[in-house]
């Protein structure tokens, strides 16, 4: 009988986490827009044809690699449909949304936290900030692409001051008054773009 050679074949029941955890480890050294799928499967010793069967694909990978509790894409795709004069307002409303929910809130607290103690985490979040989330803001909102990186870090400096670090000033509004504090602020630098 001939011993058989490649790659594991997908009934195997550790190829997902063995997938999973080559794409954090290799996320975390290389950065999203540099890590291959394929480099990835080989790393896993899979075939790569199971990564899009598992995550439908790199972005897909990431988001389960690193627990994200929602797609950014998804939520991008929803606050530029609608019109410009009240893309503040769907931004806040959104983002501020999804940190309040009893569902993502927690583990969003979760994987800020990582991002901001563990080396790998932050950097491979950082490269898909910048690789796939701000080209992604510029073209569906049609903001400029500085404009784009101060909103994205003005809405991080919220989540860290609000969510992270709870600064009573901050953690103590209510999320009516945190949308209503911050969307006309936001709208004011989407309209001057």
């Amino acid at each position: 009988m001939a011993h058989k050679t490649g790659r594991r074949p997908a009934q195997e029941s550790t190829a997902r986490e063995d997938i999973l955890r080559a794409a954090r480890e290799m996320f975390g050294q290389a950065g999203f827009n540099a890590t291959t799928l394929r480099a990835i499967a080989a790393k896993a010793d899979v075939d790569v044809a199971l990564i899009p069967y598992y995550f439908t694909n790199k972005r897909g990978l990431f988001v389960a690699a690193l627990a994200l509790p929602i797609d950014p894409v998804d939520r991008i795709r929803l606050v530029a449909d609608g019109p410009r004069g009240e893309l503040g307002r769907r931004i806040m409303q959104t983002f501020v949304g999804a940190w309040e929910d009893e569902a993502t809130g927690p583990p969003l607290q979760g994987f800020f936290r990582s991002a901001a103690t563990d080396r790998d985490v932050g950097q491979a979040f950082g490269g898909f900030i910048t690789d796939e989330i701000l080209p992604l803001v510029t073209a569906e909102t049609g903001l400029s692409h500085d404009t784009a990186q101060v909103v994205i870090s003005l809405l991080f400096g919220m989540v860290t001051m609000r969510y992270l670090v709870e600064i009573p000033a901050f953690a103590a509004l209510s999320t009516d008054e945190v949308i209503e504090r911050y969307a006309p602020r936001m709208q004011a630098l989407i309209d001057a773009d």
